[in-house]
């Protein structure tokens, strides 16, 4: 290895610890965020606590939601630090560091170290990395173990013989993202059928690929299996039938959970994702494509890399009914590489000046909308951070679309790095925290802990976000009408209620006064549905 090779290696080291750095810091500023995270972090307490490491629950019944991984992964913090933000976190910030040294090993492979830096620089600065490294979900960990699989193959591709621990390997990463997400692993498994077509006049022997692939697939299939066949039994076959029938083969059959629908099937659903996710990035995007399509980045298998890693994952995930932002999350490393090797080739000067007029109107907006929003609600304690934040977001994009325009990538692209870490510091010491007092969960579970024993049962009616169940950390029961709530008021042993105030006002109005004594109020926005909310905890008394 020469010297410039490992100065560029410890480089990208000290860029993932800061990365680490940073989102930990992040992660630190706000409370859990409904509704995925606590349905997460609850399962991986239920886990600890139980000590049953084959099947998730979650307030005491199966979780056939996701594979295991996740909630393996993420005991081991929460058995050292307890059930805290940080610990729950922690592997989301791991993880996305992880995918920037992987791509950053993927473009010092396709170009040069130069290109790898800025494609890790690139990746972890965007809008869709920040919120999923800053997060308890799985996608975090998903995506460095799918980005590995591609390393490795794109080790192959431009090594030209794929050896037996590339497929070992491989078949390894295919199993840990299958546990991690299931089928959604397969994404690779694609990408290189694809890019295999694309370069099967230059690849030796594809023939050879194809079983080589299938090998990578039987080894993954094996690993899942040897953990979700006995979970299945564990179940009498209900985790399986949940997790594929509804969670796999649902999504892909039906809107669920009102993402998306089957009108999205016919328009770009995902456009308006990555022009808002890779942003401050989609100033260089266009170029980046422009330069992909008309043959002039990179040589043929590197163009065919990139195209087979990018089209067919957006192609089956508009084919999908249900739609989430992080579906095309795999994409991300291909879109940064490609940013990259363009920024550092600084060719297709007009493309690259017409990455304004996707840029310039999210840039307008977000500052705009950070700068005169928090006006238009109730919350003055936002007005000043979000003013800071829209203020260096608009300085920030005026400076970049200048050395655009001027035929200047490169000083756009290290005002746009610049700018973006800015950016962070209103963010992190102002709009987070003033955010994170509009949450109603953690005051109200705070207030249920302090002044009620651990053996205090607690039931809700008409709010039943899952940041109740985790900061509460008791099982809850759901009551599913008035009369339920007016019959659980009545019994004679202690318990809490968690209610809105004005269906409390409701019930009282249609029944009569519950026999309830309020401990706890709290004013504020419940964030997964954006309703302005008061939430009462009411104490029920045992009868003498």
């Amino acid at each position: 290895m020469h010297q410039s090779d490992i100065t560029a290696f410890k480089k990208a080291m000290l860029i993932a610890l800061a990365i680490v750095a940073l989102y930990l810091l992040i992660s630190t500023r706000t409370t859990l965020w409904d509704r995925d995270e606590p349905r997460f972090a609850r399962a991986v307490v239920e886990m600890v606590e139980s000590g049953n490491y084959l099947v998730p629950t979650l307030n005491g019944r199966l979780w056939a939601d996701k594979p295991i991984l996740f909630y393996w992964l993420l005991s081991l913090p929460v058995r050292l630090f307890g059930p805290t933000e940080l610990a729950l976190r922690l592997f989301a910030a791991i993880g996305t560091a992880s995918t920037c040294l992987l791509t950053f090993f993927i473009a010092r492979r396709l170009w040069n170290s130069r290109a790898g830096l800025w494609a890790m620089v690139i990746l972890a600065s965007t809008f869709m990395m920040f919120a999923t490294g800053t997060i308890a979900t799985i996608d975090a960990v998903l995506l460095p173990l799918l980005t590995s699989i591609m390393l490795i193959f794109t080790l192959v591709m431009t090594g030209g013989r794929c050896r037996f621990y590339h497929v070992i390997f491989m078949g390894i990463a295919l199993g840990l993202a299958m546990l991690a997400k299931g089928p959604m692993a397969a994404l690779p498994i694609v990408a290189m059928l694809t890019t295999g077509w694309l370069s099967r006049k230059t690849l030796p022997r594809p023939g050879r690929w194809l079983w080589q692939l299938a090998i990578v697939l039987l080894l993954g299939l094996t690993i899942f299996s040897a953990w979700a066949l006995p979970a299945d039994r564990a179940t009498n076959g209900e985790f399986l039938r949940i997790f594929f029938g509804r969670h796999v083969l649902g999504r892909a059959l039906r809107p669920m959970e009102h993402h998306g629908g089957r009108f999205l099937l016919y328009l770009p659903y995902y456009l308006p994702i990555i022009i808002c996710g890779f942003f401050p990035w989609i100033l260089h995007l266009p170029g980046a494509f422009s330069m992909l399509l008309t043959r002039r980045l990179g040589g043929p298998n590197c163009r065919a890399l990139l195209i087979g890693w990018i089209v067919p994952a957006i192609v089956l995930m508009s084919l999908a009914a249900t739609k989430l932002p992080h579906y095309i999350l795999f994409i991300w490393p291909a879109l940064a590489l490609a940013t990259a090797g363009t920024i550092v080739a600084a060719e297709d000067r007009r493309w690259l000046r017409g990455g304004i007029w996707f840029f310039g109107p999210v840039a307008a907006g977000g500052s705009l909308a950070l700068m005169a929003g928090p006006w238009f609600l109730p919350m003055s304690h936002l007005h000043r951070p979000c003013l800071a934040a829209g203020v260096i977001l608009a300085g920030m994009s005026i400076l970049a679309i200048r050395y655009q325009l001027a035929d200047r990538p490169v000083p756009a692209a290290k005002v746009l790095i610049a700018g973006m870490l800015c950016f962070n510091i209103p963010l992190v010491f102002g709009v987070l925290p003033a955010v994170e007092q509009l949450k109603i969960s953690p005051p109200i579970a705070d207030a249920v802990n302090q002044k009620t024993p651990k053996q205090t049962s607690v039931a809700t009616y008409k709010y039943g976000e899952p940041s109740l169940n985790f900061y509460v950390g008791r099982k809850i029961e759901p009551l599913h009408s008035e009369q339920a709530v007016v019959d659980w008021a009545r019994q004679p042993k202690p318990g809490v209620l968690i209610i809105p105030k004005d269906v409390l006002d409701n019930i009282e109005q249609r029944y009569e006064t519950l026999p309830l004594k309020q401990i706890a109020s709290k004013k504020g926005l419940n964030l997964s549905k954006g309703n302005p909310l008061e939430v009462l905890a009411l104490i029920r008394k045992a009868k003498k």
